[in-house]
């Protein structure tokens, strides 16, 4: 297994823990900022080639198939502790396809979550090989964009000859991944649309007689499990981890800036308001504290800090009841094939949106150090054009990591022995889907993205690149306050509150009112823009 060992830098992120965008696996109130640059856009200002010397390219995006094959490194993130057995088998396969096809061939690099933000910044900063770079979960576009990592696909019109199936189905949207006129990545789905959630333990729900509504809100989350801990006394039926990733976006539709622990601040209803506040001065984010404090004291949760197992993992073992998540047709189906075992239930607590967090929660991008950005790019818009590669880099061996369904050519089993949580990459319309799908899933998903309300702050991102040193100083101060607050491991209500105040005063000392006019402004400007 490629593993890049742990580092002890952090990026600036909204920490997001969890497979399939679940409990934190994307981030459910947003992300938006950032800046650029990097060492391939310094070559080429000094009078460099994008392309790393391919002469055989032409303008129109030729490739040379002459030259010496070139390896792409691509960030297949997965959950800790996972081994992809047949991750040499699938490179095999893939080459077999793309030598003759873009004359390049793939190094999948397999990265935990837990490790993928120390991974990409380390590896950036040290001159590692890294050539397309998952830009989500852990490094979103909005805390990446600042950090020099990430290349420019404007350079040389890469994006636009190279990558024209990319231009060709995301059009308008690709406008998530542009900051200040550099495209600094591109989405990841074909579907952006998403709700907000969570899904149940439905065998546990009929077993205990608890009705659960298709569509609720944090109360009713609460009375469902309350109803569990009086039938089940031992058992702590929800979870926040280590409570470094605020929850709170699951249950209530806020856009969030420089990801969801909104440490640029948020604007809570877009269609109303765009004032940007910041959140947790709100009575919205007090309410929410008094409530896991709540939660904790009753048993609810265990409000360990310190506990590293994740909610998927609890969950496979009925030590849990939910789980909060993103809800789409796609989403659904992916957690169902999680787990075989376990029928899910599902509760929206508010109908679909597409905003930029959910635009931009799985994106790409190439690596500013990338020695051939041109080949990346051939290799990424390859994805999205090729099914069978798309699908071998998603499903892995056909026989030994899935098998088809008989009667469709759309659908296959998995047996869970290529566990690629966290990767997002090809046309999902022209791609298999895993049961316990149905062949209705792509008229559901493309239904399902028709009906999304679109927020008008879609296109917009904050460039943070003048409040930097706000920024640390902004991300220490909700490191150290959100876990205890979120986790409950208060021992009064009062001292809740007492909390919230401090953590406040270190936020306003921090900047975060400066950076949030600052905010405010671009965010004006942008909309006077529209």
């Amino acid at each position: 297994m490629k593993m890049k060992k742990a580092m002890a830098v952090l990026l600036a992120a909204g920490m997001l823990v969890s497979s399939a965008a679940c409990g934190g696996g994307d981030s459910p109130a947003g992300g938006n900022e950032g800046n650029g640059g990097g060492s391939s856009q310094a070559n080429q200002e000094a009078g460099g080639d994008a392309s790393g010397g391919d002469e055989g390219a032409d303008s129109a995006g030729g490739i040379d198939m002459n030259e010496e094959p070139y390896t792409v490194a691509i960030q297949v993130v997965t959950l800790p502790g996972t081994t992809l057995e047949q991750e040499a088998e699938v490179e095999e396969a893939v080459n077999a396809i793309t030598l003759p096809a873009i004359n390049c061939k793939v190094d999948i690099q397999n990265v935990w979550i837990s490790e993928v933000a120390n991974t990409t910044s380390m590896g950036a900063a040290g001159g590692e090989k890294m050539d397309l770079i998952h830009v989500a979960t852990l490094q979103q576009i909005g805390s990446m964009a600042g950090q020099g990592i990430l290349y420019d696909m404007n350079q040389d019109n890469l994006l636009q000859t190279r990558g024209k199936k990319l231009v060709e189905l995301y059009g308008d949207l690709l406008e998530v991944g542009n900051v200040n006129g550099q495209q600094l990545a591109v989405p990841a789905d074909i579907w952006t649309a998403r709700a907000f959630g969570f899904y149940y333990n439905k065998n546990m729900a009929e077993e205990l007689n608890i009705t659960v509504p298709e569509e609720t809100d944090m109360d009713g989350l609460e009375k469902a499990l309350y109803a569990v801990k009086e039938k089940k006394p031992d058992m702590n039926p929800y979870y926040t981890g280590s409570g470094e990733n605020l929850l709170l976006g699951y249950y209530t539709s806020y856009e969030a800036y420089g990801g969801s622990n909104a440490p640029y601040g948020a604007v809570m209803d877009s269609s109303a308001d765009t004032t940007v506040v910041n959140l947790y001065a709100t009575d919205l984010f007090k309410d929410y504290c008094l409530k896991m404090y709540k939660w904790k004291k009753d048993g609810i949760m265990s409000g360990d800090t310190t506990d590293t197992t994740t909610n998927q993992d609890y969950f496979k073992t009925n030590a849990i009841f939910a789980v909060p998540c993103e809800v789409s047709p796609a989403a659904k189906a992916v957690n169902d094939a999680q787990y075989p075992k376990i029928s899910l239930g599902w509760t929206i607590t508010g109908k679909q949106q597409k905003t930029f967090s959910t635009a931009s929660a799985y994106m790409w991008g190439i690596a500013s150090g990338s020695e051939r950005p041109d080949k990346a790019m051939d290799f990424l818009n390859f994805l999205y054009e090729n099914a069978e590669v798309a699908n071998l880099m998603r499903y892995g061996i056909e026989g030994v990591n899935y098998t088809k369904i008989e009667g469709s050519d759309r659908l296959v089993e998995t047996n869970g022995t290529y566990p690629v949580n966290f990767y997002h990459a090809g046309n999902a319309r022209e791609m298999y889907m895993a049961m316990p799908a149905t062949e209705t899933i792509f008229e559901e998903s493309d239904a399902f993205e028709n009906e999304a309300k679109v927020s008008p702050l879609l296109g917009y991102m904050f460039d943070s690149s003048a409040y930097q040193t706000e920024t640390a100083t902004i991300t220490a101060a909700i490191g150290k306050y959100l876990p205890q607050l979120q986790s409950g491991a208060s021992e009064s209500e009062e001292a809740v509150l007492a909390l919230i105040d401090e953590f406040n005063q270190k936020l306003e000392d921090a900047g975060i009112n400066d950076v949030i006019k600052g905010n405010q402004e671009q965010l004006d400007a942008y909309l006077a823009g529209q």
